[in-house]
């Protein structure tokens, strides 16, 4: 309460006695009003997390008019934001007088962690200032809580193996709850796994729980096989813990996870990469090795390896000449856990036919390197249809005295044609041109050292089919024909007339079988497998010479 108190001229000594006097009985009367007026500042709970919030309670109590009450100030800044509530006003009667008992309320937002000296809260009574202190209140992280009852500490954390993972690699997402004392509740804590967005989780790996000991700490945990599915920044929600404390139960949450996820490597990459990360392998097996022209086969591509199954891709088979191959079609495997795929091939001509090898590859996150596999090449024996016989034979039927004009035509001509050939052909052997001075295994083997010196245009397929034209054309010699490709059946039936072993017939055939495998490879041969294959040529070819 101001007192003004003005000075006028002289004033006598009784008249400053009076005036103290009043200035006396207005203080005391001040003082009394004080002492009717109560404040209080109530914070409730006085333990929270970061993530929750409290309430503070003002109150202004005893013989208080409610026009003469200020509205109370306080700063808790930087530590709280204070957002009002609704205010309460309630009339009471004292000693036949209306007085009144104000409350506000305000929702206090925690900014930071840890134990917080609230600051006075100040109200303001007919000019009159009243302090109450709200007092201690205690800010814990979202992921720890700490019991009052027992002292013990709870806390939750997550991670991952890799924060910097390519596209598709598998990596480990393990969730922790760590106590320091059991919570003397019925039930247990309940956990929830984030929603992962942008990643998948490997069903066909189980969850794995452990459980275990941290310095002071007990532990269970809970790891789950993960796979991000899209590149750049994914972040992984919170996981949260509940527990399950009588009368208000507390949730404790993980702090997100940013995993910055990578595009696989341009560099070293295969053209018949098709997008699977694992480390795979690659094999096939077909239903059968003999089949009618136009009739279908089944080829099964199956996986093995670990990696992300969802990655696999079905190999890319290119066109095959003699076959008509389908777009493959997914099986699903007998133990659930890595896909099959299969590819139908109709042949389109009758002959021994090739499935060539199936290149297969996978981006290895281990190794951070691109690593292909192949499947075995399948020979295939197609007969014609009995139907195509038919209409064959009756074709040819209508061609017979068309044909008997031309044989006539034929035999005239063959008469010159053998007199020219005689003069300016060499000795004729059972109708076939040799030099006398040369056998035809010097012959061959000439023709290998030649190829062995000359290696610039050895490719895959000129290399290939060299050896197999002189192998060929050696056993021709042998037989007495002129050189022509003979097929297996032809060369085994040839080279057992011959008195061959049927050692050496295998080892001719699996010579012509390389060869055939370097035409069809992906990658060219090496100089070094072309000298293996030489000198394994040429050792056969001396081999048959001794036996013969």
């Amino acid at each position: 309460m101001d007192i003004g108190v003005r000075k006028t001229g002289s004033t006598p000594k009784s008249m400053w006695h009076h005036r103290y006097c009043v200035i006396a009985i207005l203080l005391i009367t001040t003082v009394a009003r004080c002492q009717d007026v109560t404040v209080a500042a109530v914070i409730t709970p006085r333990n929270i997390q970061i993530n929750e919030r409290a309430r503070l309670d003002l109150k202004m109590s005893g013989k208080t008019l409610i026009g003469e009450i200020g509205q109370p100030t306080f700063n808790f800044l930087p530590n709280f934001l204070a957002v009002p509530l609704p205010t309460k006003t309630t009339p009471r009667l004292i000693e036949d007088k209306v007085a009144v008992e104000m409350e506000w309320s305000y929702e206090l937002i925690p900014q930071k962690i840890g134990k917080i000296e609230l600051s006075e809260v100040e109200f303001t009574y007919q000019n009159t200032n009243f302090f109450a202190n709200p007092g201690t209140i205690i800010v814990g992280a979202v992921d720890t809580f700490k019991d009052t009852s027992t002292g013990g500490i709870h806390r939750v954390h997550a991670e991952v193996s890799n924060k910097n993972p390519y596209i598709y690699e598998p990596i480990e997402y393990k969730f922790r709850y760590l106590f320091s004392t059991v919570l003397p509740t019925v039930e247990s804590p309940t956990k929830t796994l984030p929603s992962f967005k942008d990643v998948s989780i490997d069903e066909t790996v189980d969850e794995v729980e452990t459980t275990g000991q941290i310095n002071s700490l007990h532990y269970e945990e809970s790891i789950q096989t993960i796979y991000p599915e899209k590149v750049g920044k994914i972040i992984i929600p919170s996981a949260e813990l509940k527990l399950p404390i009588k009368g208000r139960p507390r949730t404790l949450k993980t702090e997100k996870i940013a995993i910055n996820v990578q595009q696989l490597p341009i560099e070293g990459r295969p053209a018949h990469f098709t997008g699977t990360v694992g480390d795979y392998t690659i094999s096939a097996q077909i239903d059968r090795i003999r089949l009618v022209v136009r009739d279908a086969l089944t080829m099964t591509v199956k996986f093995t390896g670990n990696g992300n199954h969802n990655s696999i891709k079905p190999p890319i088979i290119q066109n095959i000449d003699g076959f008509r191959v389908d777009p493959p079609v997914l099986v699903n495997s007998k133990d659930g856990k890595t896909p099959e795929f299969s590819f139908v091939f109709i042949p389109l001509k009758p002959g021994i036919l090739n499935i060539p090898p199936v290149a297969f590859a996978s981006f290895n996150t281990k190794t951070r390197s691109y690593q292909t596999t192949y499947t075995t090449p399948f020979p295939i024996t197609v007969v014609p249809r009995p139907s195509d016989i038919i209409q064959e034979e009756e074709s040819n039927y209508n061609w017979v005295w068309v044909s008997l004009i031309v044989v006539s035509i034929v035999l005239i001509g063959g008469y010159f044609g053998i007199r020219l050939y005689r003069k300016h052909s060499k000795k004729v052997d059972k109708g076939f041109v040799k030099d006398s001075s040369t056998s035809p295994s010097e012959e061959a083997i000439s023709e290998l050292k030649s190829l062995g010196t000359n290696t610039s245009d050895n490719t895959r397929v000129s290399f290939g089919d060299s050896v197999t034209r002189i192998l060929q054309k050696y056993i021709c010699d042998l037989i007495g024909i002129e050189y022509q490709q003979l097929s297996t059946t032809e060369l085994e039936k040839n080279c057992s007339h011959l008195g061959l072993s049927e050692v050496v017939i295998q080892d001719l055939l699996d010579i012509l079988s390389k060869c055939k495998y370097h035409k069809y490879a992906p990658v060219s041969i090496s100089v070094d497998e072309q000298n293996v294959l030489l000198e394994r040529t040429e050792k056969l070819i001396k081999l048959i010479e001794e036996n013969l």
